[in-house]
Formats: structure tokens, C-alpha cells, sequence
């Protein structure tokens, strides 16, 4: 279990409410094979403490898509207390498997960041589904 601040690509991205048990969620998710489990109570929104040139990079890469204002939203959740679970997934089926597991334990804004997109995995049932007016997702994960 690592605490980070940065949400690296292909990783499966949710916010768990400080009420529920983010060991249990690491458990099972540990149990299910996923072993690459970041635990990330803070997020970088800004690219801050990073070199100069990666925070360039980042930025620019920010502009291009939607990932400033989803990585806006974990901010604010994990200051609001939330703890942000990012789970390993290099392919579909895998990062299917990751959310599936992610919504049994109540977690929201539930995402997909790739390399170069991040894809939307929320379903409408959850509260933090994306409305009309949200940012719409890019790429699936890649299929093996």
C-alpha cells in the first residue's frame, strides 16, 4: 500500500468516504489479484512537486483533456475527507473487474486514467455520474 499524491496511467481511479473502510476495500481488491493498490488521502491537482519540466508537460497535457478537472474533483474530495483508491489496470476486463469491486464498496467518480484519455466508468446509478454538462471520457482501456 503506497500513499501518493499523483495518479499515474492506467490506474482505475475512486473516492472512498472516510466512513467506510478503505482497508476492506484494499483487501479485497488484494484478494481479487490486484496487487498495484495506491491509498492516496492527498491529490496533486497541480502537477506541484514535481520538476519543472514535468509540471510543464502536465499542464499542457491538462489543456488538451479532461483530466484537470477530474483530478479538481479528487482534490476536493480527499480534503473533504474522502481517501482516493488507485487500482493498477492495463486492460478492459481488468479495470471492469477494478470498478465493479470499487462500487461494492461505495466508492464514486469512479474512473479510468490511460495514458493519453481518461474514460468515465461511473454508472448512472451512482450519484456522481456524470451529468450533460461533464466532461465525456476518452479512451477504453486497452484490450489484451
Amino acid at each position: 500500500m503506497s500513499n501518493e499524491s499523483k495518479i499515474p496511467g492506467n490506474h482505475v481511479v475512486g473516492v472512498i468516504s472516510a466512513s467506510k473502510s478503505v482497508d476492506e476495500a484494499v483487501g479485497r481488491l488484494r484478494k481479487a489479484g490486484f496487487e498495484d493498490v495506491l491509498v492516496m488521502p492527498h491529490v496533486d491537482a497541480k502537477g506541484e512537486g514535481t520538476n519543472p519540466l514535468s509540471a510543464l508537460v502536465e499542464k499542457l497535457t491538462g489543456h488538451l483533456s479532461d483530466e484537470t478537472g477530474y483530478l479538481d474533483q479528487y482534490k476536493e474530495a480527499t480534503e473533504s475527507g474522502g481517501i482516493v483508491l488507485a487500482v493498477g489496470a492495463d486492460q478492459c476486463e481488468e479495470a471492469d473487474r477494478v470498478r465493479e469491486i470499487l462500487e461494492l464498496e461505495g466508492a464514486v467518480n469512479v474512473r479510468y486514467f490511460g495514458r493519453l484519455a481518461v474514460t468515465d466508468m461511473t454508472p448512472e446509478t451512482n450519484p456522481s455520474a456524470p451529468s450533460d454538462d461533464a466532461p465525456s471520457g476518452g479512451r477504453e482501456p486497452q484490450r489484451g
